[in-house]
């Protein structure tokens, strides 16, 4: 019997795919995070708080409105001893964000990883799908919290406000003179490395305000929550010099970057895990994705950031499984799957009680290929705000209804879009793991010279450990095998054809019939 051409095989593999529970469909677990400004150890530390600051997670979206800063903070300590410092613009403000937000982001961009396509004697089938990311991170131990008289400074130290955020009291802070800073923060309980004076310094003399958050007493460390600021313009720095305050050799960081083009990091090489080099193991299962990110992170001294995602407009439109061909699917933490990124944040956030309603998601799909601005415009009442509805987008249609008991919308991918155009938004992923040394300098994000899209779906060609009496499907079948194989590959195909017509038959019963949810082929 002649072995199947391509295009039947291409369809027996779709007809698998729809066999096997998806790989392709992520789960969105809310984990810890990674992020923090600076963060510091009240003297003196105890043996086992050695480094602090492990790694950042972090989103950023620019637009020449506006730019906002995510930063998703995990500790582990007592609430009283956690305490966050950023440089920050003069003007900008702090505001709660969701969890939901870098749930969806990170689950939606991160790399998966596929095993290579079977044929095997038996007529079996595998479907083995390996999900290789890298482990999350966290801050580790913070610094102690703001001390009485946080409300009060000496000059040359302004209290520029002084409130609260969610379950976080805030302090920003200003000075105009070389060592006052550091020397307030050491009075009111912040132990500041001698190496980290100039450092603060420096951002001062650059004109840089300071933020800095603790606790609420009544909070816990369950309670924390991703922090936002807001700066008017564009902004394209990042302040990595501060990270260097309380961290070990390497620190991780993953930058989310919402921008009207694909962004990298200027002064940093831009290194690639080639699909091609990857091999799986059937006996544990895994790829060498890991390593190989690992290798080539370390490249040019640790200077590197690796893109395992990249694609316009992938907010509101699905986004395509190059490795099952087909599009990715997002599960929610009930188990529901959903087609895009924004849709499955207002879910998730309706899950996690940050929204009382998903209703606002209802409008999503126009905005796929929408090229009007997206506007927020203060304003008393609708019908008062002036936005012009032919070139214009209200950022109010892509806020979500409160948690009960709060009067703040959920406003996440509101605010990341106001200034941009929906259809022309890129979502970058941008990984790396910096030593020390490699912290000399702020990070400052650029256009890249390449704008191509980089799909976070792999498939390995190589593989090591097969199954018995299976061979990799682009293995040539050996000539004294072909008779036995190429029988039995004929009924594992026939039976695949049969099991297809029945899934396409009930699936266009099921549309005929009304009945609820989409089948995908």
């Amino acid at each position: 019997m002649t072995p199947p051409s391509p295009a039947v095989r291409r369809l027996l593999r779709r007809a698998l795919v729809a066999m096997c529970t998806l790989g392709a469909a992520l789960t969105v677990s809310p984990r810890p995070a990674t992020a923090c400004g600076g963060c510091f150890i009240p003297p003196p530390p105890s043996p086992d708080k050695g480094t602090v600051v492990t790694g950042h997670r972090m989103a950023l979206s620019i637009s020449s409105e506006q730019t906002i800063l995510w930063d998703q903070i995990a500790y582990a300590g007592t609430p009283e001893e956690f305490a966050w410092v950023l440089p920050i613009k003069p003007g900008a403000r702090i505001e709660v964000a969701s969890d939901a937000w870098f749930d969806v982001l990170d689950a939606a961009t991160r790399a998966q990883v596929y095993a290579p396509d079977l044929e095997c004697d038996t007529g079996a089938f595998f479907c083995n799908v390996s999900i290789a990311a890298p482990a999350a991170a966290g801050c580790g131990d913070g610094g102690v919290g703001l001390e009485d008289g946080v409300g009060a400074s000496d000059p040359p130290v302004t209290v520029v406000s002084h409130g609260s955020a969610g379950p976080y009291e805030t302090v920003i802070l200003s000075a105009d003179e070389p060592g006052a800073l550091p020397t307030w923060l050491e009075d009111h309980g912040y132990a500041i490395p001698a190496d980290i004076h100039p450092l603060i310094d420096s951002y001062v003399a650059e004109g840089f305000d300071f933020v800095a958050l603790r606790l609420l007493p009544a909070a816990g460390v369950q309670q924390m929550r991703p922090v936002r600021v807001v700066q008017s313009g564009a902004v394209t720095t990042l302040p990595l010099r501060m990270v260097a305050a309380g961290t070990g050799p390497f620190t991780d960081i993953t930058l989310f970057v919402l921008s009207e083009g694909r962004m990298t990091a200027q002064g940093f090489a831009e290194v690639a895990v080639f699909p091609g080099q990857l091999s799986w193991d059937f006996g544990t299962n895994t790829s060498t994705y890991a390593v190989m990110r690992e290798q080539a992170l370390a490249q040019n001294g640790g200077r590197s950031f690796h893109v395992p995602f990249s694609a316009k407009g992938a907010l509101f439109r699905e986004i395509e499984n190059e490795a099952a061909e087909r599009p990715l699917r997002f599960a929610t933490t009930n188990g529901w799957t959903f087609g895009t990124i924004a849709e499955t944040y207002v879910e998730q956030a309706f899950l996690n009680g940050e929204s009382s309603s998903t209703t606002c998601a209802d409008g999503f799909d126009a905005l796929a290929d929408d090229k009007r601005r997206v506007v927020l415009r203060p304003c008393a009442e609708p019908a008062g705000c002036p936005v012009d509805d032919a070139t214009e987008i209200d950022a109010r249609r892509l806020m979500c209804d409160p948690p009960v008991g709060s009067d703040l919308p959920l406003d996440d991918l509101a605010q990341s879009l106001v200034g941009l155009h929906p259809a022309d938004v890129w979502l970058t992923r941008l990984e790396a793991k910096l030593p020390r040394e490699a912290l000399d300098a702020d990070l400052v994000l650029v256009p890249s010279g390449r704008q191509l899209q980089q799909s976070s779906t792999l498939q390995t060609p190589l593989g090591v450990n097969l199954p018995p009496t299976c061979d990799l499907a682009v293995t040539p079948v050996r000539a004294d095998k072909r008779g036995p194989r190429s029988g039995r590959f004929g009924v594992g195909l026939a039976l695949a054809a049969l099991f297809t017509l029945a899934f396409v038959r009930r699936a266009v019963h099921r549309r005929r019939a009304g009945a609820p949810g989409e089948v995908r082929s």
